[in-house]
């Protein structure tokens, strides 16, 4: 079997609290009880009419702080986080280890990954500016040709978040942030920790800070009516995961709403037989083995025209290297029975198969796969001819990685035709680069409204030589003379 089963945990209930436009809701004796895949459990409160009344109406001061001092305060807190003897970072990596069983290695990157997100002042300006023209737009109107335009803020977010990946809720945090949107994180039941320390942490420095009241960390059952009446209220609704999180969003949201998806999603690398194999092999064992392939992002399949056992053997080798250098976060007992199924499956179609405590490495034809288990398990295709990989190729594919990275300019346009969103060298999966798209979308861009004053009629506008009067033009019939 691949991975290894969470091993029990204490009884022992732990109370985590809300956090609602930056203050702090204790469970009280109606505290909704979450019990984890290893045992661990955690007593979260209700959401009450009284409380969802109040995510219903959060504080306006965000949309009028200039941009600046939002990514100032961010930079702040991230500096907080980068320090290992912060007592929130302590926490949060001590509870990622007793409910999800991570790694120590694997919850010190989680923090590290909060911390570097925070601080990066002028990647979180670059990424306004990229999305949305200029990195002043959220604070000023900038000239566009024969307008001026400003972006502004939708208003309320909600944002459905995964249980899988905790970092998801930094990065759909700090797109709200930076567009200036209220927030209010549902996180899921596997997951309750990351928004609500995160919440916590902005209170350290300065709990009235309007950064610090815009957030609201919280949980509903999934046929909450209450919560269905938050999503109602929202102004945009970031929904990640499954098909389930991205169809709740759709059918509770009001018809003026935007919901911006991400997810469900599969991805896969190629790779060539020029490849440097052993470079290759690291970036597949890396990108496989970060989340555990619970990801989007992360590799599952191989398809290949070098030699498939050669490459396995290297894939071997980096998946017990990586077994060391990042520790195998517990999987879930489906997980591993799932893992165990699909290995049993392949055996029996006579395919060859390797499995050890480092995961399962299966060389078999795509068409025979059923499942995409987690727990490290990849699947190597051999084709012919790369070309062949385009068959496999759908609108569920989000990140294909390359090696040789000289793949992408012989196959990405026929790639993307069929409706792959991302490519990337192999090893560079979980790393989202400034300027690129996520599931095939720029979200910020999704998460504003563009307004714009445009030129009056005295201004001729570019390639005209007479005034715009609209009247005359009509009733001399000289629309056709606008451009001379």
């Amino acid at each position: 079997m691949a991975g290894h089963l969470a091993p029990p945990a204490p009884t022992k209930v732990k109370n985590h609290p809300f956090m609602v436009w930056g203050r702090r809701v204790e469970p009280d004796g109606d505290a909704r009880v979450l019990e984890f895949p290893n045992g661990a459990r955690s007593a979260v409160p209700l959401l009450t009419p009284a409380l969802a009344d109040q995510l219903r109406h959060p504080p306006t001061e965000l949309a009028e702080t200039p941009l600046q001092e939002i990514v100032a305060y961010l930079n702040r807190i991230g500096h907080l986080w980068n320090n290992e003897e912060y007592a929130r970072r302590r926490l949060y990596i001590r509870e990622l280890k007793r409910m999800h069983g991570y790694s120590q290695q694997m919850a010190d990157a989680e923090a590290d990954l909060i911390s570097t997100t925070l601080r990066a002042h002028g990647h979180l300006h670059d990424m306004v500016a990229v999305e949305l023209g200029h990195r002043q737009i959220m604070d000023r109107w900038i000239p566009r040709e024969d307008a001026e335009v400003r972006a502004y803020p939708r208003g309320r977010s909600v944002h459905i978040l995964p249980g899988n990946v905790p970092y998801s809720t930094t990065v759909s945090l700090v797109r709200a942030l930076l567009t200036k949107n209220t927030s209010v994180l549902k996180y899921a039941a596997g997951e309750p920790v990351t928004a609500v320390v995160l919440a916590q942490s902005f209170t350290d420095i300065d709990p009235d800070h309007p950064v610090t009241r815009s957030v609201s960390a919280v949980f509903w059952e999934r046929d909450s009516e209450l919560g269905r009446q938050v999503l109602a209220d929202a102004d945009v609704i970031c929904a990640w995961g499954g098909a389930e999180a991205v169809n709740t969003a759709y059918r509770n949201c009001s018809s003026e709403a935007i919901v911006v998806p991400y997810g469900p999603r599969r991805s896969f690398t190629v790779v060539g037989k020029d490849a440097d194999m052993a470079r290759a092999a690291r970036g597949i064992a890396h990108d496989a083995s970060m989340y555990e392939q619970r990801a989007c992002f992360s590799t599952h399949q191989v398809f290949t025209d070098a030699d498939p056992e050669e490459f396995a053997d290297r894939l071997q080798a980096e998946l017990v290297r990586y077994e060391d250098m990042l520790p195998r976060t517990s999987v879930t007992a489906d997980e591993a029975a799932q893992a165990s199924m699909e290995v049993a499956a392949q055996r029996f179609l006579g395919r060859r198969t390797r499995t050890g405590s480092w995961g399962s490495i299966l060389i078999t034809d795509p068409a025979t796969v059923t499942e995409l288990p987690s727990a490290r398990t990849v699947f190597i295709h051999p084709v012919k001819d790369l070309a062949e990989v385009a068959q496999w190729v759908d609108p569920t594919v989000q990140t294909i990685g390359l090696a040789p990275w000289t793949l992408h300019e012989r196959l990405r346009h026929e790639l993307a035709r069929r409706g792959a969103c991302r490519f990337v060298e192999a090893g560079l999966s979980p790393l989202f680069r400034l300027g690129g798209s996520h599931d095939g979308l720029q979200p910020l861009q999704l998460m504003t409204r563009m307004v714009s004053v445009e030129a009056p009629r005295l201004d001729y506008g570019k390639g005209m030589v007479v005034p715009i009067d609209q009247s005359e033009f009509l009733e001399h019939r000289r629309l056709r003379d606008l451009l001379m």
